[in-house]
């Protein structure tokens, strides 16, 4: 994907499903919606280890939301730069939504994460 208007419109697309999903609370429905934002073979790495695979995202989700009951993530405009976009983002509870903040760094592959 090149740096042009189009493109990152479908990155933000898909960064948007992206933390839909992180924020989605019912785990039943998460594997309906792993398919619409992440390749089979989707990576995601945090301070706990990495994930790899819907099965061993549903488990990192899973740990994530137990650890931080009501907490969202807010998520700020992608930054996309030659095949590789950035994202920084909040996460915390109604009253304190910018409590944690951190940054994903990703890739595109057949139009998915």
């Amino acid at each position: 994907m090149d740096t042009t208007p189009h493109e990152i419109t479908t990155v933000q697309a898909l960064i948007d499903r992206h933390f839909e999903i992180w924020n989605e609370q019912d785990p039943k429905n998460w594997a309906l919606l792993f398919p619409q934002a992440y390749t089979e073979d989707f990576v995601v790495a945090d301070y706990a280890g990495i994930a790899s695979g819907y099965v061993e995202l549903a488990q990192l989700l899973q740990r994530v939301q137990s650890a931080h009951a009501g907490f969202s993530f807010a998520p700020d405009p992608v930054e996309w730069n030659h095949g590789v976009g950035r994202v920084t983002w909040s996460y915390g509870p109604p009253d304190n939504p910018r409590l944690i903040s951190g940054e994903d760094i990703f890739t595109v592959r057949d139009g998915k994460l």
